[in-house]
């Protein structure tokens, strides 16, 4: 296997079992030890892998970029984005976050709606799109994070109002809720919350028991939750709805 496909097989792995040892990786990818750890050591340096306590192998999520995590898990992100674009009313109005698994709600999005985004990504995937009335905050542009952010971005959008919020999710956590890794990311984001109806959080398996240094809210305050695997960790939330996509089951 080239160097390259045997990378991101490694990362594929990775983004599936959460971590790993380099014993088992090697194994799966019946290669030796000596070369996963080089091709690991390749992917640290990237900033992509890191070494966990114990020297099990894990993702470096908040040292990706944006496109770095877009390439993970896109069979997931798809199945999450039509479930959840599946229970999103004709009419409505729509605030939707940036990232990767929001992006995938906006591709599978059939019913005629109003989109505010600061997304530049989300924008273009709706720009042509039949029923879709697209409104796109402006503001200081962040090229790692694809977005538009900053106090021109948060003016825009405390001129609107949204029947539902839509967020993704640096990182979630049973205690603390819901945190982002970049402040402005999170004040977006709070913003969308303040200003919607109701709101939604997806996110992938990646994403669960992590935490981030910026909160954006604590995950009562969220109403439904779209997720790809059984959390065991999440605790009773009676205001919340739990759906568990990749399973097919859905319980509150």
């Amino acid at each position: 296997m080239h160097k390259a496909a045997r990378q991101k097989a490694l990362l594929t792995l990775l983004s599936e079992q959460g971590q790993s040892s380099v014993t088992q990786l090697a194994q799966i990818l019946q290669v030796s030890v000596d070369t996963v750890r080089r091709d690991l050591n390749d992917l640290q340096q990237q900033g992509l892998a890191q070494k966990n306590h114990g020297g099990a192998i894990a993702l470096d999520l908040p040292a990706m970029t944006r496109r770095a995590r877009s390439a993970l898990l896109n069979t997931t992100k798809q199945q999450l984005g039509e479930a959840v674009a599946a229970q999103i009313p004709p009419g409505s109005t729509l605030m939707l976050d940036a990232g990767s698994t929001v992006l995938a709600v906006a591709a599978a999005l059939t019913v005629p709606a109003r989109v505010v985004t600061a997304s530049l990504d989300i924008a273009w995937a709706l720009n042509d799109r039949p029923g879709i009335e697209l409104i796109l905050l402006g503001g200081q542009w962040d090229n790692q994070q694809r977005l538009f952010a900053g106090a021109a971005t948060l003016a825009m959008l405390q001129r609107y109002r949204a029947d539902i919020a839509i967020l993704g999710a640096c990182a979630v956590h049973p205690t603390l809720g819901l945190s982002a890794s970049h402040e402005a990311d999170a004040e977006i984001k709070r913003a969308m919350l303040a200003f919607s109806a109701q709101r939604w959080l997806v996110a992938d398996h990646l994403k669960l028991n992590r935490c981030q240094p910026h909160r954006v809210a604590d995950l009562a305050e969220i109403q439904r939750l779209f997720i790809d695997r059984r959390w065991d960790e999440l605790p009773a939330l009676s205001s919340t709805d739990i759906s568990v996509i990749a399973e097919g089951e859905q319980h509150e």
